[in-house]
């Protein structure tokens, strides 16, 4: 594990393909999305490893229920026995894994073949907690309703560690912030929305922003995004 800032670690142990990440309060750890169904047990270990009792994943929130970041969900549901939490428009996607339609058609049947592999195998859970945009959770972080990639995203804003946790609603590659263009996002004009209202309604509030796919940003973070969303929306102010 890789420590972010203090209370937050990266799991680096399942690689780079996606993140998630680890949060720790006062009533013991909350786990931020479960990779794939393959880094369940990697995070199992991750954990044991480093001393952190199964039992004390009390919680698990999940940015989305995209097979790379609620995969594992399952398995670690039954081994922490954690209250998991997503939003309300997501649980229909947690409930049925397969209504979850990506924009590009033509990825649909190779993505439910790789479905029916163990490695990236989706099993159903049902959601203990729906949450809402604004919601303020034990953890600290206040729910920020970022539709677009999938229709119940969210991101998850922490105003004292000033650090926000973007899941797939942005990304960082190769030095630059972005969008999620990919044949994944199903609504691409609400995702830019998104970084709209995370920029304008939240940008003053977070240096470190960490992220689904790309390296953290560990400063100016509030102010990256506002470039990015001044430079998505100037033609149209």
């Amino acid at each position: 594990m890789k420590q972010v800032i203090p209370g937050l670690w990266e799991i680096d142990e399942i690689g780079q393909d996606v993140h998630c990440y680890l949060w720790e309060w006062e009533q013991g750890y909350t786990l931020i999305d479960t990779g794939f169904a393959k880094d369940a047990r990697s995070i199992i270990d991750a954990l044991i490893r480093n001393k952190m009792a199964l039992h004390a994943v009390r919680r698990i929130i999940l940015t989305h229920a995209d097979p790379d970041h609620s995969g594992g969900l399952a398995q670690l549901k039954r081994a922490t026995q954690a209250e998991v939490v997503c939003h309300a428009v997501e649980k229909e996607y947690l409930e049925y894994p397969l209504r979850r339609q990506i924009s590009s058609w033509y990825m649909r049947l190779p993505l439910l073949a790789a479905s029916m592999l163990p490695d990236y195998h989706l099993r159903a859970v049902v959601p203990d907690l729906l949450v809402v945009d604004g919601q303020e959770l034990p953890e600290g972080f206040v729910v920020v309703h970022t539709p677009g990639h999938s229709p119940g995203h969210i991101s998850l804003l922490h105003r004292g560690k000033r650090v926000l946790i973007a899941g797939d609603a942005l990304s960082n590659r190769n030095g630059k912030l972005h969008v999620n263009k990919s044949k994944f996002t199903s609504d691409l004009p609400n995702a830019q929305r998104s970084i709209w209202k995370l920029a304008k309604r939240y940008g003053d509030d977070f240096e470190t922003v960490v992220f689904g796919h790309g390296p953290p940003l560990l400063s100016n973070g509030g102010k990256r995004v506002k470039g990015l969303a001044s430079e998505m929306f100037s033609s149209e102010v």
